[in-house]
C-alpha cells in the first residue's frame, strides 16, 4: 500500500488486485489476512500509532523526570516517523473527509497519542500548581499540531530541512511546557 502510494496513485483508486501484485502474493493470499481494503487500512494505521508511540520513547513514558532534551529526543522519533511514512499518514488525511471509517481510525490514533502526551505533560507538571491553563489541553493542541505538520509538510522535508523541523518542534513545545507561567506575572 505504502509504495503504490508513494507512486502517486491515490489511495481510493488502488485496488485488491494491485496491492496483492504489488505485495508478490495472490488476491486470496490477501483476502487470507484481510477481509478488505479497509481492515489493511486498520492494520497500517494500528502499526503506524505503535511506531509513533514507540519512537517518543521517554516522553511518552511519562516518568516524571522528563526535561526539554527528553522532548525533543520524542519529537525527533516522531517526526522522523511520519516522515518515513508519509504516504499513508497524507492518504488517511486525505480519506478522512471522505470515509467515515478511515476517519474514525484517524481519530483513534489521534486519540491515544494525545492520551500519552496528557500523561507525559501530567508527570512533568505534578508538583506545578495549575496556573490557569488546562496542561491537558496543551498536550491535546501540541499533538494535533505537530500531526497535522508533518501530514502536510514533513514527507517533502530532505535531512537538513527534518532536523530545522525538530528544533523548530522543540522550542515550541518545551516553551509551552517547561516556561514558567507568565499569567500569574501579571
Amino acid at each position: 500500500m505504502e509504495r503504490l502510494l508513494e507512486n502517486g496513485q491515490g489511495f481510493s483508486a488502488i485496488t485488491v488486485e494491485e496491492l496483492a501484485r504489488e505485495a508478490g502474493i495472490s488476491r486470496a493470499t490477501f483476502y487470507l489476512h484481510f477481509r478488505d481494503r479497509g481492515e489493511l487500512v486498520a492494520h497500517l494505521m494500528g502499526r503506524l500509532t505503535e511506531d509513533v508511540v514507540g519512537s517518543a520513547g521517554d516522553w511518552f513514558a511519562a516518568r516524571g523526570q522528563s526535561g526539554p532534551q527528553t522532548v525533543k529526543q520524542a519529537l525527533r522519533g516522531i517526526v522522523t516517523t511520519f516522515h518515513k511514512h508519509h504516504a499513508i499518514v497524507s492518504a488517511v488525511a486525505a480519506m478522512a473527509g471522505q470515509d467515515e471509517t478511515v476517519a474514525g481510525l484517524h481519530e483513534d490514533m489521534m486519540r491515544q497519542l494525545c492520551e500519552r502526551s496528557r500523561r507525559a505533560l501530567a508527570a512533568v507538571k505534578a508538583d506545578s500548581p495549575p496556573g490557569g491553563v488546562s496542561w491537558d489541553s496543551v498536550a491535546d493542541v501540541l499533538t494535533w499540531c505537530v500531526e497535522q505538520y508533518c501530514v502536510r509538510f514533513a514527507g517533502q522535508c530532505d535531512p537538513a530541512q527534518l532536523d530545522a523541523l525538530i528544533d523548530t518542534f522543540a522550542h515550541i513545545c518545551n516553551s509551552a511546557i517547561f516556561s514558567p507561567d507568565q499569567s500569574r506575572a501579571r
